[in-house]
């Protein structure tokens, strides 16, 4: 069965088992740096907000000889564990009033999604771009959220701006920024996993990294834009900090020493996206640093190698 004929009978398969109350869609879906998912999109009672549910990787397991009828299963066992809250109101996207709060935003790489953000509002910052969604519920389970589309902005009269604004005060409040060292999450890790951990990986003259990201961890890389964070952290170092984007969910901060060539920290980058990150979960090649004394957040290196 080839893969468009799989993603039929698994819809097929889908729409049999839950009945005529049920609305099922295919989607192409895109995702971060120009990766595409074909999701299935289930609606209930003609709701419009309907879960996707990723088929891609379900079908590697079909050619690797599951039945059709056990992925199914498996699938509609993901669509009723994470439903939408039962309190949602279908049309949730055309009462700004209800939503404003829950609006955030968060960053990506602006030459990889090039055609998402032609669909899109968004803010260029440096070689990325800050975009915007709407935080639908966030539990054990994960983080549920819907894209925000130009023509939301049209529908609710706001400007881009505006956007911004809402985003920017709600973002630090629904997840607050997180700041460890990397000794500190390795021996974290070593608690959690009982192993040894390999303090070689940080011997005590290694540089003194720390991960900024945010309370659940999930594209928490925006951080560090939020107002105060690198410059009460610079001031606490008693240094400028250079910034490192390890990913979409965080980045690396090292206090500038001035030891290091920045075209050398560009370059240890762009060899761990390439060799480590996964590629949707890639946000730049470049180094930044946050500079004291200008109060200032700023690209320094030269690298425009795309991050796909």
């Amino acid at each position: 069965m080839v893969y468009e004929e799989f993603l039929m009978k698994v819809k097929d398969e889908a729409q049999k088992a839950l009945g005529s109350g049920y609305e099922l869609t295919l989607r192409r879906i895109p995702k971060n740096n120009g990766m595409i998912m074909d999701g299935l999109c289930i609606a209930k009672n003609a709701c419009r907000i309907a879960p996707a549910l990723y088929l891609n990787p379900f079908y590697e397991q079909y050619l690797r000889g599951r039945p059709v009828r056990e992925i199914t299963g498996e699938i509609l066992r993901l669509y009723h564990s994470n439903q939408p809250p039962s309190e949602l109101d279908c049309r949730l996207f055309e009462n700004f009033s209800a939503i404003q709060s829950k609006i955030a935003c968060r960053l990506i790489h602006r030459a990889s999604n090039r055609k998402l953000l032609s669909q899109i509002p968004f803010i260029p910052w440096e070689d990325l771009a800050l975009v915007f969604s709407l935080c639908i519920q966030e539990d054990e389970r994960g983080l549920m959220t819907a894209m925000i589309y130009n023509q939301h902005l049209t529908a609710w009269n706001l400007s881009l701006e505006q956007l911004k604004a809402i985003a920017m005060k709600n973002t630090p409040r629904l997840f607050p920024p997180v700041i460890s060292s990397i000794s500190c999450i390795l021996e974290e890790l070593s608690r959690e996993f009982s192993f040894s951990a390999n303090l070689s990986l940080c011997p005590p003259d290694s540089p003194p990294f720390y991960v900024l990201t945010n309370s659940c961890g999930i594209n928490g890389a925006v951080c560090m834009l939020y107002p105060q964070v690198l410059k009460n952290f610079a001031e606490g170092m008693e240094h400028d900090i250079l910034i490192l984007p390890s990913s979409i969910h965080e980045v690396l901060l090292l206090p500038d020493e001035n030891d290091v060539p920045y075209e050398h920290l560009s370059n240890l980058v762009t060899s761990i996206n390439q060799s480590e990150v996964p590629s949707h979960e890639r946000l730049s090649n470049q180094v930044y640093r946050f500079s004291r004394s200008e109060n200032r957040l700023q690209a320094i290196s030269n690298c425009h190698l795309p991050v796909c």
